[in-house]
């Protein structure tokens, strides 16, 4: 780590690369014109702009993960037959249920533990809670993470939560995570390396020979681009 992070890893989110990239570069729409005229409102597309969350659920609880990447999580599920799965972001546990059901189907046992500082938006029954457990833990505070140390593995850990993301990630590296356990950053490697790339590089390089990108899952879908970590054999 050079003197920019100091000890801490800055938020990229917070960050957003101010400085390294002077040159703005505006939006290009090449299948429709910039400015829609009035009198044909009605016929303009409805994609314009930023869509809200994926149209996708799992038993009727919203699922934030698109096809592509459940079949990903699906196929590392087989491989790796995790018997802890942490996910950091709950909103209305969707995901949560769906691993427990994977784990269930493919015949083995894993604990699913979604982790929030706002519990409140999980949707889940309490019929449905099987090997399903909640927990309050807030990203700006790694004290509260504290619990997560003595979780059976092989272990994945997915931030779906996107703050302060590398000082957990150092702290999983320090403290939880052993040799084959993942570290799965889900939606925001592209968007930190179109605004933040210099601090990114720096930042990935950090935990060089202690975690690799799995190439086989990394390019999987765009929600896991360039974002699926694998713990390494520790250092000599």
């Amino acid at each position: 780590m050079t003197d920019t992070t100091r000890q801490d890893f800055l938020d990229l989110n917070l960050f957003r690369g101010l400085g390294e990239d002077p040159v703005y570069h505006p939006p290009v729409l090449a299948d429709r014109p910039r400015d829609w005229p009035l009198d044909r409102w009605a016929e303009a597309p409805r994609d314009l702009g930023f869509s809200d969350f994926a149209r996708y659920q799992w038993r009727g609880l919203r699922m934030l993960k698109d096809p592509d990447t459940q079949a990903a999580y699906h196929d590392l599920m087989v491989e790796l037959r995790p018997r802890t799965v942490i996910e950091l972001g709950v909103y209305s546990g969707g995901s949560l249920v769906w691993f427990r059901d994977m784990a269930e189907l493919m015949g083995f046992d894993c604990q699913v533990l979604g982790i929030d500082r706002d519990l409140s938006r999980c949707q889940i029954p309490e019929s449905e809670m099987k090997n399903i457990s909640l927990r309050e833990a807030d990203c700006s505070d790694l004290a509260t993470f504290e619990h997560l140390r003595d979780l059976p593995h092989p272990l994945v850990f997915i931030d779906d939560a996107h703050a302060n993301t590398f000082n957990i990630l150092r702290w999983s590296v320090d403290h939880l995570l052993h040799e084959g356990d993942y570290f799965i950053i889900e939606d925001m490697i592209p968007y930190w390396y179109r605004y933040s790339p210099k601090l990114l590089t720096e930042y990935l390089a950090a935990f060089a020979g202690e975690l690799s990108m799995d190439m086989v899952y990394a390019n999987a879908s765009s929600q896991l681009e360039r974002g699926v970590l694998r713990r390494s054999a520790p250092k000599a």
